[in-house]
């Protein structure tokens, strides 16, 4: 598509250039991982930790999956605001009167929100093994281990990102993509195996969790995590996940880039 790589240069410049934005969508997950994952030491009531967390040595351990997850489902939840900017301040105009794929109007901040997650990642995993108790990796991590970890991140981060860009395209306040993001971004998250086990969850809400696609994300990344070397039968749970998230990143890829040719104007 014409023009994709320079728009998503201008917007990955506009991240780094405003340090505020980039700093705090670091210093979130940081906390999540630290505080909320040293709030559950079970350990010091004389109870396995491995007992209630699949296996993980620690809380944090097992929550690293779903942090991960989470940051892909924040950040490209909010992909869409710059959209909006460009359309109120009379950027996007320009745009339509270049001679580029619409569609890579929307692409480029979904690549943009990609690469700012693989940042992201890359810091939260150096916190994670250097905070007290944190991340452990007792079995290993092999390259196959990484880029299944990737990929889930990423795929969900495109996942996201491509929705409520196409939400975006059409709208002309940023409240309102606010509103939508608030309404939808904690069931996701709670409706998800991302923060606890489907066993300590109520069996309804653990019914309506497998479904979910953040939790695909979160159970990939925390089986290679805490196993290394896993089971037939866990490769095969892996490998269902995982095709689900590339399915829906390429029925999203499809919708977007039809909706976006489509829907783009002035």
């Amino acid at each position: 598509m014409s023009g994709l790589i320079p728009l998503t240069i201008r917007d990955l410049k506009r991240w780094y250039r405003n340090p505020i934005p980039a700093v705090v969508g670091v210093i979130q997950p940081i906390f999540w991982i630290v505080l909320f994952g040293s709030a559950f030491d079970i350990t010091r009531f004389g109870v396995s930790s491995s007992a209630f967390f699949e296996g993980a040595p620690n809380y944090i351990t097992y929550l690293m999956g779903g942090i991960l997850t989470i940051i892909g489902l924040f950040t490209g939840m909010f992909a869409g605001v710059n959209i909006i900017w460009d359309r109120r301040l009379g950027i996007l105009q320009r745009f339509l009167i270049a001679p580029i794929n619409r569609a890579s109007i929307v692409f480029s901040r979904i690549l943009s929100s990609v690469v700012r997650i693989s940042v992201q990642i890359a810091i939260l995993f150096a916190v994670a093994f250097v905070i007290p108790n944190g991340l452990k990796i007792v079995h290993g991590f092999t390259l196959m281990d990484g880029v299944i970890l990737v990929s889930a991140v990423l795929m969900t981060s495109f996942i996201f990102s491509s929705f409520f860009s196409i939400l975006a395209v059409r709208m002309t306040r940023m409240e309102s993509v606010f509103g939508i993001v608030n309404l939808i971004n904690l069931p996701l998250m709670f409706a998800s195996y991302a923060m606890f086990p489907p066993d300590l969850m109520a069996p309804w809400l653990s019914h309506i969790a497998q479904y979910n696609p953040v939790s695909w994300s979160a159970q990939s990344i925390r089986l290679v995590l805490i196993h290394g070397t896993l089971t037939a039968g866990q490769s095969h749970t892996i490998f269902i996940y995982m095709m689900g998230l590339l399915a829906l990143a390429l029925f999203m890829l499809a919708i977007t880039y039809i909706i976006s040719n489509k829907e783009i104007r002035e």
